[in-house]
């Protein structure tokens, strides 16, 4: 007789037992069925008394758990000193040539226009775009000194600020 077919006589036995045991421990009895349940026509004040200790029998309260704790240790607030800045102050000068250089970097050079002997470049200033020639002013700041083929030389008389700029095609 093979393994499997000596084990299925005790596996249905086992499955049996554990079913009539089931049935046996769920099944009703006469003694926990209700002979007939009586509905409840009135309800009395004393039905609805709360049953607890009485508020002297309880112990003090410690703490009260809604507010915070009080440290025992007082803050101090010391007075914050405001930083020392660490860069040296530029002086006038020193911030209008930074300020012409920024502008500087903001200016493009899209094409140069030869026509009847007049020399003219496209630029973008920022976006805006203008026609310019030799002496013209750029954005307020900058004199066209020279254009050439290559781009257009650009200076601030105040800063000394410029130089070329070439022709970028956008």
């Amino acid at each position: 007789m093979t393994e499997s077919k000596r084990l299925q006589p005790i596996l249905l036995f086992a499955f049996v037992a554990l079913v009539v045991l089931n049935v046996w421990r769920w099944w009703p009895t006469p003694k926990t069925l209700p002979a007939k349940a009586a509905p409840v026509i009135s309800f009395h004040i004393e039905d609805f008394e709360v049953r607890a200790l009485p508020p002297d029998s309880l112990p003090p309260l410690l703490r009260d758990i809604f507010r915070p704790k009080r440290s025992a240790v007082k803050l101090v607030v010391k007075a914050v000193k405001p930083p020392v800045p660490m860069l040296p102050v530029k002086s006038a000068g020193e911030l209008a040539h930074d300020a012409a250089q920024a502008e500087f970097s903001q200016i493009r050079c899209v094409g140069v226009s030869v026509r009847d002997q007049r020399i003219q470049a496209y630029l973008l200033n920022g976006g805006d775009p203008m026609l310019v020639s030799a002496g013209d002013k750029v954005g307020g700041r900058f004199v066209v000194e020279k254009i050439v083929p290559e781009g257009v030389i650009l200076r601030d008389p105040e800063t000394g600020v410029g130089g070329q700029i070439s022709v970028s095609g956008k």
